[in-house]
């Protein structure tokens, strides 16, 4: 039986989710934030499973944010995970590829108070209200 071909190759890059992040970041505004998150809900997003030794259970890697709260990293390309990893380390990184929707609805799995995006370039925090809305039809 001939394998099936991933859904996201490992050269994926959510392009216009980091189109739309970089601007919200230069003009911080009620309509780049709108078209943020119009551009999460598409596309693919790459998870941080380094670490993880069951392949039917993977885990995920969190981050604290500076008040000890439970962020959400999510990657728009495997190139920008890498970023995040120290560089001896990053030989080592595990990544799971899902579609954006499944990918923000891990924030509901714990108590998660923000998604932050590319933690190693922007690093952009986006709030678990925001994140929640957008999944929600």
């Amino acid at each position: 039986m001939a394998r099936r071909a991933p859904a996201f190759p490992k050269s994926y890059s959510n392009r216009p989710l980091r189109k739309a992040l970089e601007t919200l970041a230069a003009l911080p505004n009620r309509t780049t934030l709108d078209a943020l998150l119009a551009a999460m809900r598409t596309g693919g997003l790459i998870v941080d499973i380094t670490g993880s030794t069951d392949a039917a259970d993977p885990q995920l890697r969190t981050i604290l944010s500076t008040d000890g709260e439970l962020v959400l990293p999510l990657f728009t390309s495997l190139a920008e995970l890498r970023l995040a990893v120290p560089v001896p380390d990053r030989p080592a990184v595990k990544a799971m590829f899902l579609p954006a929707p499944e990918a923000l609805a891990l924030i509901e799995t714990a108590d998660f108070v923000a998604v932050q995006f590319d933690a190693g370039s922007l690093a952009q925090i986006v709030k678990r209200d925001f994140v929640t809305a957008s999944i929600r039809p």
